[in-house]
């Protein structure tokens, strides 16, 4: 548990809090660097809520509002990034500081329960007949990986990271069964949320991958994988999400079916001679 996870259970009324206020509070133990200094209303957007939500966390807590809660916690955020085992919080060691809270993603990403998800996504995929992937902004990133290395392995997997009219249009031509891997990252638009509900209406298996268990979209999927993302100056970190991408592809390449795939795959490369370090 976290300095900042036990800081808030410790407080006077956490056991009474509702599951709207239990929302706002993972915001602020997964997510303390944005939380450490946004506004009531941009936590309450990360968390699915309202801002009079969050006031009514913090009087629940004890705090007189938003502004006194935040305080603490960013005094507690700021003594994490200076103590003794973390890299210092001065601007010039940025680099240090965004390897430290990697580290930290990468290790919170590492639970039973995560594992599990990601076993279930790549079954999703490998029992398929076809795989869309959908999202926009950041989520082009770990979508790109997915399904470059996916299609490489010989499993069909496209991507609908466009126009949401185009991404509409990908997913009417898909069938009960098929799967859509639902990517969102940081702010949800209204497009995503749209088209994962469409998706799981046509009897596709939906797969959500966001850094939010209160994201909306959770309520459209089979397959939830939630992944930190906090990273320094109020700008996501992607490398959590895409680990868990590349321990997906590691699920799908676990045959020799796959493996001979990707031999036809290099033997196409060779025969075009498209690579330099070719001998």
């Amino acid at each position: 548990m976290s300095v900042i996870e036990t800081w808030l259970r410790n407080q006077e009324g956490y056991a009474a809090l509702g599951p709207q206020a239990e929302r706002v509070v993972r915001v602020l133990v997964r997510e303390p660097h944005f939380a450490s200094y946004a506004s009531a209303r941009e936590v309450a957007e990360r968390a699915g809520a309202n801002t009079s939500t969050v006031v009514r966390t913090c009087q629940q807590l004890g705090f007189e509002g938003w502004p006194a809660l935040r305080e603490g916690l960013r005094g507690l955020y700021l003594d994490r990034l200076t103590g003794t085992e973390g890299p210092p919080s001065t601007a010039q060691d940025a680099a240090a500081r965004t390897l430290h809270q990697d580290a930290a993603n990468l290790q919170a990403l590492n639970t039973t329960e995560s594992v599990e998800s990601i076993r279930e996504i790549a079954e999703a995929i490998r029992t398929a007949r076809r795989t869309l992937i959908i999202g926009s902004g950041s989520a082009a990133g770990p979508a790109h990986i997915l399904a470059h290395l996916g299609a490489i392995m010989g499993y069909d997997i496209q991507l609908a990271l466009g126009a949401p009219t185009v991404q509409a249009v990908r997913l009417s031509h898909l069938q009960a069964g098929d799967c859509v891997i639902a990517i969102n990252i940081w702010r949800l638009t209204r497009a995503l949320r749209g088209l994962t509900r469409l998706a799981r209406e046509q009897g596709s298996t939906v797969c959500v991958l966001t850094d939010l268990h209160s994201s909306p979209l959770a309520e459209d999927a089979d397959h939830l994988l939630v992944t930190p993302i906090e990273g320094l100056h109020s700008t996501p970190s992607l490398t959590a999400m895409v680990s868990a991408v590349q321990a997906v592809i590691a699920e799908l390449g676990a045959s020799p079916d796959r493996l001979r795939s990707v031999g036809r795959v290099e033997h196409a490369w060779n025969e075009l001679d498209l690579m330099d370090d070719q001998p």
